[in-house]
């Protein structure tokens, strides 16, 4: 028999049973909205949400020199960028226009890598090889086709009509960059203009609504303190090619339109300045808000490089190296008036590193780009590295090589003579001979030492004949002539003269060769590097070092040295002492002969130098010197080239001035200012006291 429920609990029932059917219906009701009535809606938030990951920009590391002056740096600057997730497709061309007058009214640079001049009819630049080569690639044309081909196909391929023909090449222009960068979902960030001043980043974002998917952004900009200082050495940063991204830096990373080193030490140690770039993911909605970001991998700072050359002591050897040019191209006499150009080498002699490395005529590294066509048109091109690069005739300065040959194979002794008589007449022993080498002067018995000193060809004429051209270029190859340099940076190898050689230049090697080879001329050619290494070499007594740039990378933050670059033997000969003091008293002979405001002699240590004055031509020299000091305990070696001039001895003794100014001085501050004044009154002083001066080559070769 069943008991009726009470009818309180009857109530409780029914009233839960109400409640559940009624949060049901709503439920219902609910879902129903998301999905029928609200699903479009929703579908489309769903669909228009954007996740993006986009790199932090690592910062690249400084290039500094031995003190820390800094060659290369960051500074903070803003870049105009075109983010590709908002730039609309339909009106990147028209966006491309506004932005380019924009840029023209306040005298903005844009990025423009298209090798095609920008008015006229279409043409190639000129010195543009390697860019007109990867456009033709780029664009899928054959290797013939030309300026007006490639601007057909760009114009046609990106729907650029209804322009006047200058502003369809502009957008060209930048619609190739963006192409050459890899533009896309990918590499979601393309930049425009860099290092844009600040009024016009204010007007940017004034007018941020008439550019929709473009941005000003805030980056590190690579700049150069002491821009005209080592701009041939520290190099500069630009563009990567196709090809150099797809062969090298992909697989290390890079994105396509990261900046990397185009030469110099930015591109030797490229890897070690640049750095690992992090990355932040950002979510945004459909009107471009954003709705979140975090950073998931921090970025990781380019590492620090230190030079071995000192910045101060740089500047000083180049005020000295302008000075004598100015000097010479104002002398009534005619003589160097003519000079084109010069070199400077000074290494250190303990270690082989480089403490100054100048050229003239140079330029501002800052300006590469921009002055890059007047650059490579201006005379004397201020953009080749005649240090590293430039191959010359040694002329007598070879004659030290020659000299160590001779005695370290027992052809003579430090007492051997040869009588000096002008001509040199061995070759008479050949029927109707007419070939009869002469010297300058009339030395008449002379040893290798009195030889050095007055540069006597005679005497090297007849010991190189009987070294012969295997030993002698044997002897001038361990001193490091015609050898690779191990220089960081990409140097000239040379060449030595030889019967090999003259037959590879198409000419034919003769007997009476190797006493022209003796004093420096025929076929050999060697760069101002070379010759400073010659130098140190025989300041060590026979130990090469291999020369080098990079005393050191530390980190970022200075806290840490991570690598040193320690001094490498390259090669040695043994030089017994004897002979060396025999070699150095020549050299020592040579430096005293040098006068007034030049002199040598009152300093408180001997230098030691030998001249050259190498043929170019019959109507052309040289003028140059190698040498080191303090003969006692050497520390620096030197050389110096000019072309077409003279008396390049008279720069020792402002580039031994200039040393002793600088070395072990606290340096970091004030490199451009207080040398340029001190160098100005030395030069003045020079000028002055160059009628009273004593000093002449008293012999140039043949």
């Amino acid at each position: 028999m069943k008991t009726a429920k009470k009818p309180t609990e009857r109530n409780r029932l029914v009233v839960l049973s109400i409640l559940a059917a009624v949060f049901s219906a709503f439920f219902v009701l609910l879902l129903m909205s998301y999905q029928i009535v609200q699903g479009e809606e929703f579908n489309q938030q769903t669909h228009q949400m954007t996740s993006s990951k986009l790199p932090i920009k690592a910062a690249r590391g400084d290039i500094v020199d031995c003190n820390g002056v800094a060659l290369a740096e960051n500074k903070a600057g803003f870049n105009i960028v075109f983010q590709y997730a908002f730039l609309p497709q339909d009106e990147q061309n028209d966006i491309i226009r506004e932005l380019v007058e924009l840029c023209e009214e306040n005298g903005v640079e844009w990025n423009d890598p298209l090798p095609i001049t920008r008015t006229g009819a279409p043409e190639f630049m000129d010195d543009q090889e390697k860019e007109i080569e990867t456009l033709k690639k780029k664009l899928e044309l054959n290797v013939y086709a030309t300026a007006e081909n490639c601007m057909y196909y760009l114009l046609d391929t990106f729907g650029i009509e209804g322009y006047d023909d200058e502003t369809a090449r502009k957008i060209a222009g930048v619609r190739y960059g963006m192409v050459i960068s890899d533009f896309s979902i990918n590499n979601n960030q393309y930049v425009f203009a860099q290092d844009v001043p600040i009024e016009f980043v204010l007007k940017m974002k004034e007018m941020s609504h008439q550019f929709p998917g473009v941005d000003v952004v805030e980056e590190d900009i690579r700049t150069y303190p002491n821009g005209d200082l080592l701009p041939h050495i520290v190099g500069t940063i630009g563009a990567m090619y196709a090809e150099e991204y797809e062969d090298t830096y992909k697989d290390l990373g890079y994105k396509m339109n990261d900046q990397v080193g185009r030469f110099g030490i930015e591109q030797v140690m490229e890897t070690t300045l640049h750095g690992v770039d992090g990355v932040r993911a950002v979510e945004q909605n459909k009107n471009g808000d954003i709705i979140s970001e975090e950073v998931t991998q921090a970025p990781q700072s380019g590492d620090k490089v230190v030079l071995t050359v000192d910045a101060a002591f740089q500047q000083k050897v180049k005020d000295a190296l302008e000075g004598h040019i100015e000097l010479l191209r104002s002398r009534t006499d005619g003589k160097g008036s003519d000079v084109k150009a010069g070199s400077v080498v000074v290494l250190d002699v303990k270690t082989g590193g480089v403490l100054a490395m100048v050229n003239y005529p140079s330029y501002d590294i800052n300006n590469y780009f921009s002055d890059y066509t007047e650059l490579l048109n201006t005379d004397n091109n201020p953009l080749f590295n005649r240090a590293t690069d430039g191959l010359y005739r040694p002329g007598s300065t070879f004659k030290t090589a020659v000299a160590v040959g001779a005695l370290e194979e027992g052809i003579i002794d430090p007492s051997s003579t040869v009588n000096c008589q002008h001509t040199y007449y061995y070759y008479d022993i050949l029927p109707n001979n007419q070939f009869r080498p002469t010297c300058l002067g009339w030395h008449g018995v002379v040893n290798v030492s009195k030889a050095l000193t007055e540069s006597c060809n005679i005497f090297f004429y007849d010991v190189g004949r009987r070294l012969g051209i295997d030993k002698m270029n044997e002897y001038a190859g361990l001193l490091g002539l015609g050898e690779e340099t191990g220089l960081e940076i990409p140097s000239k190898q040379g060449a030595l003269s030889s019967p090999a050689r003259s037959e590879a230049l198409g000419s034919t090697w003769f007997q009476g060769n190797v006493v022209q080879a003796a004093i420096g001329q025929m076929d050999t050619s060697v760069t101002p590097l070379q010759m400073a290494i010659q130098a140190m070499t025989l300041a060590n007594r026979g130990t090469r070092y291999k020369a080098h740039l990079i005393k050191e990378v530390r980190s970022y933050d200075d806290k840490e040295v991570l690598s040193t670059t320690e001094p490498e033997i390259a090669s040695q000969v043994e030089i017994h002492p004897e002979n060396y003091q025999a070699i150095v008293d020549g050299m020592i002979g040579a430096a005293e002969k040098l006068g007034g405001s030049y002199s040598l002699s009152n300093l408180e240590y001997q230098v030691a130098i030998k001249t050259g004055s190498p043929q170019v031509d019959n109507n052309t020299t040289n003028s140059a010197v190698i040498g080191f000091a303090p003969v006692d305990d050497p520390e620096i070696a030197f050389s110096v080239m000019l072309e077409e001039g003279e008396n390049a001895n008279y720069l020792v003794r402002q580039i031994l001035d200039a040393y002793y100014s600088t070395h072990g001085k606290d340096s970091a501050y004030g490199i451009k200012e207080q040398p340029k004044e001190n160098a100005d009154g030395e030069s003045g002083a020079s000028s002055s006291q160059e009628e009273n001066s004593s000093s002449n080559e008293s012999s140039q070769e043949e």
